[in-house]
């Protein structure tokens, strides 16, 4: 009598759910995390728009801007430099808003980057002369 060769059960490919590694199992679940913050950042600016008062928009505002923050923080983002602070001018960390050349800036809005790579410049304007000497 012969013997019948016995079949190995087929491998999963690939991309079947079975075979994918844990890190990529992560990055997917932060992934979705990361998305459902989009959605409620989205929601929140609705808020925003159709807000009637002065209060009720602020708070719109605020409770978009932790969404936002948290959708950034979930996808490895972070926030550079503090709106307000004098800072020396860098052609490679700051846009630069006005014209002529400066040595010092200050900050009008923060950059985004993630590990070392600058995605986004500070957003910077030139510090007149006399706001220097105050």
């Amino acid at each position: 009598m012969a013997r019948t060769a016995k079949k190995k059960p087929a491998r999963p490919p690939k991309s079947s759910p079975r075979r994918q590694s844990l890190a990529t199992k992560l990055a997917e679940a932060a992934w979705a995390d990361a998305d459902v913050s989009l959605a409620e950042a989205l929601a929140e600016l609705d808020f925003v728009i159709s807000a009637r008062s002065v209060t009720a928009r602020r708070q719109g505002l605020l409770l978009l801007g932790q969404s936002l923050n948290r959708v950034a923080r979930k996808r490895g983002l972070t926030r550079l430099g503090e709106v307000g602070k004098r800072e020396a001018y860098d052609p490679e960390r700051h846009d630069l808003s006005g014209s002529g050349a400066t040595r010092t800036v200050r900050i009008t809005a923060r950059g985004v980057a993630r590990g070392g790579e600058i995605l986004v410049k500070l957003r910077a304007a030139p510090v007149a002369r006399r706001e220097k000497k105050q």
